[in-house]
């Protein structure tokens, strides 16, 4: 018996809840089509789908300062790669040498950098070894990207690394890190200008506010630099004023601030104690009143501490330009990020959400080097944790932080999860699925400003690709299929929402506050009007543009309303609850259709609309697609579907189907309207079922088209 169908999902997805998935996995392009089952990076916890390539770093030893070690690089690939790309990235506290290798020559990244390779890569794999030598202590890490140059797919790329401290001398070296304090470093070469992108280190900095008499005032900028080595200001970053009065007096904390909204520079006064602070210094942290970064296991935010001045009077101390250390700069950078999402979430408060006014609940971030526990948000212990790479693509960190949101305007309530394992950006996923993860992409795309999503590894999916599935061809980031069940689909048209109808989205984070949606439909279609919100034609056309089709009047020259039943019921009259949404079998198009029979007992199911024919055309004809699946066997006829029409007292059966026609797929049918050209008549489609056995007819996209 097939599953009871609801026409509005809304009541019975609420009575679970949802384990939020999260990194999402990319589409395939062109490269041939490969099972693979090597573990990427990762628990897997995330839902994307196993790796075809991996990448295993390891030293021979563990160098102190003036030793060296040799790095072992091992490549596997159940997949050959005619264009593999090596990069290989550590701190400029280690000295490559790349000799024989096949390596590039290293350029620099930042505070690191990086040595590239580009080979053939077989099955049996390759391994690649350098030596590096320690030139100061201190946290360090090399990492190991690989990547398909031909063939931009996450499958076909993978992140290793090994992290360990430098010791001063032999033997005090150790595997992994210790705390997550690290000393300031001069960012050296450029810094942000206002508006985050770099400029020359000799551009002039706003002159800080003189300090008052009495006062010492910390002033200075903070800097992250992103994947690529380009500097960023460091926004909104908490800082403290730390000093001592004498040399035997404990530190304090003289004076907290934050850094600039926008070029991430500070100026933080406090009134000395004494004529003469005994020393003085400044340090940042990954924790304010609204977000954090952590370690993995949640305890412990990052810092950076600068060296201390000493023998500080009343007046002005430059601080310079300070950064973490590259081994820390991701969780820094993903700290940058969250400013992007804290600029759209018009709360009206000073929280996130206009539930809160004050002790806010933050958005927590869990990162460490090294890191293998991620993708995902957690909804039980309210934080996202992120592997070691994710910080690289701030749209990945938006995206998580989006379902973190997204829990903190529903205030906890999460609908159903059914997202299938993996799930797609470009496929068809389940409404509710679609929903979340194309809401938290939304918030992506629109937040960066750019309509797109881009993986760590630099793969990429233009969310706002409004062109229609083409089913000669298999789906992917360039072929995305269609509907409201598809993430990008519900992505795109979110954002297409709030830059030409709604004004931004801060009307529908307070409908979000006060109503729960569990389908992108019942947010647009059932919620939406409560707030006031468009659901015009006009909101509806937009929609369309991205294949999700809720318009409610008939399109001109299809002479049938709602075809594609991507409206649910709207237009149609029904018996047995035959439109939905299921995800047993796939719509024709969209995610709709009419689910005919399929009880495996006496039924009868009706499907029926009023329609016009036109008149004055050389001829009509009626267009649906019909897919049959039957248990029964054999020629004989147990099950039916008729397509007639009503004219007044007169019922006329244009078409009859039965379970002797099965389809392995959707069939384009079409009847002749000619002898209702100038007539209002009853379409009408009718199934019958006998007592044991079912066969479903599933229709959809039905039209009229006249010559």
């Amino acid at each position: 018996m097939k599953p009871v169908r609801l026409l509005t999902l809304g009541a019975a997805l609420a009575l679970g809840a949802a384990v939020v998935p999260v990194t999402i996995a990319a589409a395939t392009t062109k490269a041939p089509s490969t099972t693979c089952s090597l573990a990427g990076p990762g628990n897997h916890r995330d839902e994307s789908a196993p790796g075809c390539v991996a990448a295993d770093v390891a030293l021979d030893r563990l160098p102190a300062v003036g030793e060296s070690a040799t790095v072992t690089v091992r490549l596997r690939s159940q997949v050959a790669l005619d264009s593999a790309r090596l990069s290989i990235r550590l701190p400029q506290s280690l000295r490559l040498d790349a000799a024989g290798s096949g390596l590039s020559a290293p350029r620099t990244v930042g505070l690191d950098q990086a040595a590239e390779q580009t080979f053939a890569l077989t099955t049996r794999g390759r391994t690649v070894t350098v030596r590096v030598t320690a030139l100061a202590a201190g946290p360090a890490q090399i990492q190991a990207d690989l990547t398909d140059a031909a063939h931009a797919d996450q499958t076909r790329s993978a992140h290793g690394s090994t992290v360990f401290t430098v010791g001063e001398k032999a033997g005090g070296s150790h595997q992994g890190l210790v705390g997550t304090d690290s000393a300031a470093v001069d960012a050296g070469g450029t810094r942000p200008a206002a508006n985050g992108r770099t400029a020359p280190l000799t551009t002039a900095a706003p002159k800080a506010p003189s300090a008052a008499a009495g006062q010492i005032c910390a002033t200075g900028q903070f800097t992250v630099a992103d994947k690529t080595g380009t500097w960023l200001a460091g926004r909104n970053i908490p800082v403290a004023v730390l000093g001592r009065t004498t040399s035997s007096a404990g530190q304090q904390t003289y004076a907290t601030g934050l850094t600039g909204a926008t070029d991430g520079r500070y100026n933080v006064c406090f009134t000395a104690p004494v004529t003469t602070m005994y020393s003085v210094q400044v340090m940042f942290t990954t924790d304010s009143s609204v977000w954090r970064v952590t370690d993995n296991a949640g305890a412990n935010t990052y810092t950076v501490t600068t060296a201390a001045r000493t023998n500080v009077p009343a007046g002005t101390v430059d601080f310079g330009t300070t950064s973490p250390t590259s081994t820390y700069m991701r969780g820094w950078h993903a700290f940058d990020t969250l400013n992007l999402l804290w600029g759209i979430r018009a709360s009206g408060t000073n929280c996130w959400t206009a539930r809160e006014t004050a002790n806010c609940t933050k958005i927590t971030l869990h990162w460490q080097p090294g890191s293998t526990d991620g993708t995902y948000f957690d909804p039980d212990g309210r934080y996202v944790a992120l592997e070691d790479a994710d910080p690289d693509s701030e749209h990945l960190v938006l995206h998580e932080s989006g379902h973190h949101f997204m829990d903190l305007l529903y205030n906890r309530w999460w609908p159903v999860f059914d997202c299938p394992d993996p799930h797609y950006l470009h496929k068809r996923s389940g409404p509710t699925c679609a929903w979340t993860e194309g809401f938290a992409n939304a918030i992506t795309g629109y937040a960066k400003g750019d309509g797109m999503f881009y993986w760590p590894d630099g793969e990429s999916v233009n969310l706002m690709n409004t062109t229609p599935f083409d089913p000669s061809r298999p789906a992917s980031r360039d072929n995305i299929e269609d509907g409201d069940q598809v993430e990008c689909r519900v992505a795109g048209s979110i954002i297409d929402l709030w830059r030409r109808t709604d004004n931004g989205p801060a009307a529908t984070f307070d409908l979000m506050r006060r109503y729960q949606s569990s389908t992108f439909r019942e947010w647009f279609n059932d919620d939406r009007p409560l707030t006031g919100l468009d659901t015009s034609a006009t909101a509806r056309n937009l929609v369309y543009t991205h294949t999700i089709d809720y318009r409610t009047t008939t399109p001109p020259g299809s002479g049938i309303a709602n075809g594609g039943f991507e409206s649910g019921t709207a237009n149609w009259t029904i018996t047995g609850g035959v439109v939905g949404n299921w995800t047993n079998y796939p719509a024709q198009q969209g995610s709709w259709y009419a689910w005919m029979g399929g009880n495996g007992t006496t039924n009868t199911d009706t499907l029926t609309q009023q329609i016009t024919v036109p008149s004055g055309v050389s001829s009509a004809t009626l267009n649906y697609y019909l897919r049959i699946v039957t248990e029964e066997t054999g020629p004989t006829v147990y099950d039916t579907l008729k397509v007639q029409v009503v004219d007044g007292s007169t019922t006329t059966t244009l078409a009859t189907y039965s379970n002797a026609n099965p389809s392995g797929g959707y069939v384009a049918r079409t009847v002749n309207l000619n002898n209702y050209r100038g007539r209002t008549v009853t379409l009408k489609f009718v199934s019958s079922e006998d007592s044991s056995l079912r066969t479903d007819f599933l229709l959809d996209t039905v039209s009229l088209s006249t010559t």
